[in-house]
């Protein structure tokens, strides 16, 4: 009898360490729903006290792959994907190379060479599939904010149309303390991001493709 007790008590135990596991988990790891799809970002705490947390949501399409015939080509929608789309880690960037450029320090300025460092450093993993967003989204409410819904700021990096990536600036801060949705995103350079006019007009219809259907359609995130 107390064998078959004690056997009882340890599998409720078991389960109830488990459901505190997946709460935990649920949590840690929120999933949102979109136009295309579902998506599992990570809830990151950052390291003040003033500051709440923040979800991220990283390495999210929003446009399909600009390889093949869709090379040189305006960037077209997404295509959805089935089940929940990890979202925890940051995409490949747009090619780029900068190691020449340490050759010309006596013939660039010293606010460009200074960068160098910094951004090489972030360019490792390059891919021509590179068309993503990174999302972070303040978790602490505005007692002001009547509607639920927040504003957005959208960061486009800088490297004149020639290297950098938006993987570079980390939203966590800013989305945390304004209280807004911070985006950053990968835009095609050199070659393949050709002029700089056609790429002004490419970023607009970028505009267009991530607000229309990457964006959740819940206030999970806008």
């Amino acid at each position: 009898m107390c064998y078959c007790m004690a056997k009882a008590s340890i599998l409720l135990w078991m389960g109830l360490v488990f459901i505190c596991a997946a709460v935990v988990q649920a949590q840690q790891h929120p999933v949102v729903t979109t136009n295309y799809g579902k998506l599992r970002g990570v809830k990151v705490t950052l390291p003040n006290e003033i500051l709440g947390p923040v979800e991220q949501y990283l390495g999210i399409p929003y446009a399909m792959s600009p390889t093949g015939e869709r090379r040189f080509q305006p960037p077209e929608p997404p295509m959805s994907w089935p089940g929940i789309r990890n979202a925890t880690q940051f995409p490949p960037v747009c090619p780029q190379f900068l190691e020449d450029r340490f050759l010309l320090n006596d013939m660039l300025p010293v606010w460009f060479t200074a960068n160098l460092d910094t951004v090489v450093t972030y360019v490792q993993e390059q891919s021509e599939d590179c068309l993503y967003l990174n999302i972070y989204v303040p978790t602490e409410d505005d007692i002001h904010d009547e509607n639920g819904l927040k504003p957005v700021m959208v960061y486009i990096h800088g490297g004149s149309y020639m290297e950098g990536t938006g993987n570079m600036i980390d939203g966590s801060i800013l989305a945390s303390y304004g209280n807004v949705i911070v985006i950053t995103i990968n835009y095609r350079l050199g070659v393949l991001g050709e002029s700089a006019d056609f790429e002004l007009w490419k970023k607009k219809k970028q505009f267009t493709c991530f607000s229309e259907s990457i964006l959740p359609k819940s206030n999970s995130i806008l």
